[in-house]
């Protein structure tokens, strides 16, 4: 299987499971081989279609999750402590309509400004941000994640980019899940196949 590297001027890898600074509070990817965004080569060419409307909007884009090994996968739901473990998906069978990373045909991203500021979106990426395992109100954080969340504790601004990123990704034909802001896959992402390790991939 080929999946592309993918950091341009317009659009920069900084995946967030290869530091300590995530929900697991360590780095899960390094271990593996895994340190840079990779996505499959028809993924690569629709975000590459993006960086015209990034260039005019002046903004670029941050790709903090993408292509994910099932053998990560496993070792991340296997390993994950209590309070973590209902929001890891289980490794998808090879027959399951989920499991987008493992095939390389996702990612998780958000935009920032041109010195590298994130503008502000509904949650933080991922929904983390230290002690959100110990604060009674995670659950009513976690709510903001859904794209048609539009309570007044948004602001119109984390509204607006909320909105300016989906219809970016739409433009180029991607889709977005419904409960989380930051994820966007290709149609039909289930159809492509999984991929064990990065031991399967040829990166170009």
């Amino acid at each position: 299987m080929i999946l592309k590297r993918i950091q341009t001027s317009y659009i920069q890898s900084k995946l967030m499971y290869a530091t300590p600074n995530n929900s697991f509070y360590k780095d899960m990817y390094s271990a593996f081989g895994l340190t840079e965004a990779l996505v499959h080569p028809e993924l690569y060419n629709r975000l590459i279609r993006l960086e015209k409307q990034l260039n005019e909007k002046q903004l670029i884009l941050v790709i903090y999750d993408a292509f994910r090994p099932l053998a990560v996968q496993k070792f991340m739901y296997e390993t994950a402590p209590d309070y973590i473990k209902p929001y890891i998906a289980p490794p998808p069978q090879p027959d399951s309509r989920r499991g987008f990373h493992p095939r390389g045909v996702a990612i998780d991203c958000y935009l920032a400004n041109r010195v590298g500021e994130p503008l502000p979106f509904p949650t933080l990426p991922d929904a983390f941000y230290p002690g959100y395992e110990k604060d009674p109100n995670y659950p009513q954080y976690l709510k903001k994640c859904h794209r048609d969340y539009n309570s007044p504790d948004l602001t119109d601004a984390q509204k607006d980019n909320r909105t300016l990123l989906e219809d970016m990704m739409a433009s180029v034909g991607l889709e977005g899940l419904p409960h989380e802001w930051w994820h966007f896959n290709l149609p039909n992402a289930w159809k492509y196949p999984l991929i064990e390790s990065l031991k399967d991939v040829e990166i170009k």
